[in-house]
């Protein structure tokens, strides 16, 4: 009971205290001028603005840290929690490396340059696929949802192996399998099968002594040293060759008598010219769209130089002209010689027509260029043992090249085989 007498008496205490307090406020407000009223009301509302401003941080403050804990606790929790049927709380911001990247005739619709595609990709070994951009909340039912593939590789660092294997007598289907295993699409089919067309017909010219009958006043570099740096990715070499053997064979046509020699001439001439533009292609369009340009001149005839020219006219965005080119290369191939000219004139075509609305033409177009990659099996993948070959081939291929180049020289021409050595 007694408790009870002093918490009432101390209630009773605060009370008195308080209605004290606010007689002596009534008392000192009523006490006060206009001007001095005015001042006191204006600083009591600031004091009240910053006691809320504080309280309101502090607020801030206090929840702030609690989603920080929650979002470390959950980030935790998912880092322990290996189930492939988990739910994926956060979209994953990271860019994919595509299954498949298509080379395109580009049009204003599509500004897709192939130095853009270069730079999807970094400089890691190895990148992963993701097939789709998963929502919150959305379920990963199976590990399959995510691929593991290789890193692109340039085709010009790739000149190398294709030196490599065409010594090995490795067949130029397979050849081409290789390198497009390796290069993930950066290049489209008919570059890679045109490059190692090219590399191998410069091997041939030099292991034939073709450039030593140049009738040539300038130092020219010796053949074995042209093939070695277009193994290191240097096609320089061979084009001073190549350049030098066609403005030989100018000079010698002009003294020839009309005739078949002549034009035999004039046509070995014109795929000098397409050789020489397709090695000049990875580092100088204009200089290869030139030498197919002149590869026509002499032989309008040539198929491979009109396709090769409309792919240097999509790659420099002149699309009406690359139209026109791989439209020369139906309208001149012989469907029995010509297939592989064929199938990248039908592609590119097919691209147009796609683009333009032209729908039944370009699956028609399309279709008939797969079957013939699907033949030629350019597009599929390498078997696990293939691959372990092709890693072992890479690996000595830097301390081997000057074997391999001598190799050339010593058997004359490269066996050929269907598959690996």
């Amino acid at each position: 009971m007694d408790n009870i007498f002093n918490i009432s008496g101390f209630i009773n205490f605060i009370v008195s205290k308080i209605k004290a307090a606010f007689v002596y406020t009534a008392e000192y407000i009523s006490s006060l001028t206009n001007t001095e009223l005015a001042t006191v009301s204006l600083f009591l509302v600031f004091i009240i603005f910053a006691l809320l401003t504080v309280l309101f941080w502090y607020i801030k403050t206090i929840t702030s840290n609690i989603q920080e804990t929650r979002k470390k606790e959950r980030e935790f929790m998912l880092a322990q929690d290996n189930r492939l049927d988990r739910k994926v709380l956060d979209i994953v911001e990271e860019e994919y490396i595509p299954i498949k990247q298509e080379e395109i005739i580009k049009t204003p619709k599509h500004e897709q340059t192939e130095k853009e595609l270069a730079k999807k990709h970094t400089t890691i070994d190895f990148d992963w696929n993701r097939n789709t951009r998963f929502q919150d909340a959305e379920t990963i039912k199976s590990a399959d949802a995510f691929q593991y593939r290789q890193k692109p590789q340039k085709l010009i660092d790739l000149l190398g192996l294709i030196v490599d294997l065409l010594e090995r007598g490795v067949d130029e289907p397979k050849i081409a399998q290789t390198i497009m295993y390796k290069n993930q699409h950066l290049n489209s089919e008919d570059d890679i099968i045109q490059t190692i067309t090219a590399i191998k017909f410069f091997i041939y010219l030099c292991v034939n002594n073709r450039f030593k009958k140049i009738d040539s006043e300038k130092m020219l570099p010796q053949e074995s040293t042209a093939i070695f740096h277009i193994g290191r990715g240097d096609c320089s070499l061979a084009l001073v060759l190549l350049e030098t053997l066609i403005d030989n064979n100018l000079k010698k046509i002009k003294s020839i008598r009309v005739g078949p020699e002549k034009e035999r001439k004039w046509c070995e001439t014109s795929n000098c010219a397409t050789i020489f533009g397709t090695l000049a292609s990875f580092t100088n369009t204009h200089l290869a769209r030139g030498a197919f340009e002149l590869a026509i001149e002499l032989n309008p005839k040539n198929v491979t130089a009109w396709g090769r020219l409309g792919d240097m006219y999509a790659r420099s965005e002149d699309f009406d002209k690359a139209i026109w080119a791989y439209s020369n290369v139906l309208n001149l191939a012989d469907e029995g010689i010509y297939t592989q000219q064929i199938a990248n004139a039908n592609k590119r075509l097919a691209i147009y027509y796609n683009e333009t609305g032209w729908k039944e033409k370009a699956v028609e177009m399309g279709e008939k260029s797969s079957d013939f990659y699907d033949k030629i099996k350019i597009n599929l993948p390498l078997t696990d043992r293939e691959v372990k070959i092709v890693k072992i081939i890479e690996s000595k291929e830097f301390e081997n090249m000057e074997t391999i180049v001598d190799n050339f020289f010593n058997r004359k021409e490269p066996e050929q085989s269907a598959g690996y050595v």
